[in-house]
């Protein structure tokens, strides 16, 4: 993706169809083996996440990232409606059509009546270990590449504005250092229902990743406790971020994702 300027994330909820009867297995081994020949946007990409753990588990959450704000609102406008160029882009692409209404006979898509939020990226770790590239990747003759994604909702403490919390991330990022193959990412809400909204996204190499270092809810290994004590740099600004806003995992409203399926 590109880094000229901020890029853009918007996350659907996605339910299953039960009145047909639909199972969770029916609804994967579709997305994986059809689903995920359905097109991008230019500039953007899909990933299709199931919770792991937290508020929302084993349920669904179709994740969109474009590479900035002109490319998001080139397809999609601030109602979260196609614009025209996005219409003529399916229009092209009859193909990718019929794969969205074979998916919406198992479940809703990522698309409106859903509910929805969009993010600008406020900041992100840039010196982070994890490498470039889609959260789900297929690879010939191996398993395919499934990182989790967690997203963790963040407020403000009383009295705090959100210019004074944006200049403290932006300013303090780069005292941040993530675990191996993890990357922070703070989102602020631009659109759907949580405008003005603060939201953590980490992006994990792997579920035996995260396990590592917090197999369960709010329990840490001690691979986890010897980190912390080697980057104390980081626990100091965390330690500022918490005088300012909530902090990322409980007690706040969080879930971690597996990805499921994304665009190829």
């Amino acid at each position: 993706m590109s880094h000229s300027s901020p890029a853009v994330f918007s996350l659907h909820y996605v339910g299953l169809n039960l009145k047909k009867g639909v199972t969770e297995e029916t609804f994967e081994a579709f997305v994986q083996a059809k689903g995920v020949h359905i097109p991008a946007y230019p500039g953007w990409r899909w990933t299709l996440l199931k919770g792991l753990r937290g508020e929302r588990l084993n349920q669904y959450l179709m994740l969109y990232e474009a590479e900035n704000a002109d490319s998001y609102a080139r397809y999609i406008d601030s109602q979260g409606e196609q614009t025209e160029q996005a219409r003529a882009f399916w229009r092209d692409h009859p193909a990718g059509i019929e794969l969205i209404n074979t998916w919406k006979t198992f479940a809703t898509f990522g698309e409106l009546p859903t509910i929805f939020s969009t993010y600008q990226q406020l900041a992100e770790n840039e010196h982070s270990s994890l490498a470039e590239g889609p959260n789900y990747q297929l690879r010939d003759g191996q398993e395919p590449i499934k990182r989790v994604v967690g997203l963790h909702n963040l407020a403000l403490r009383s009295g705090v504005s959100p210019k004074t919390f944006d200049t403290f991330i932006r300013d303090n990022v780069h005292r941040i250092d993530d675990y191996p193959g993890w990357k922070f990412h703070m989102l602020k809400g631009t659109g759907g229902n949580r405008v003005e909204q603060y939201l953590v996204m980490l992006e994990i190499e792997s579920l035996a990743s995260l396990n590592s270092f917090h197999p369960e809810l709010d329990v840490s290994t001690e691979k986890s406790l010897q980190f912390v004590k080697d980057h104390q740099e980081s626990e100091r600004m965390y330690d500022e971020w918490r005088e300012l806003a909530s902090f990322s995992g409980a007690p706040q409203l969080y879930t971690d994702y597996i990805t499921i399926a994304g665009s190829l």
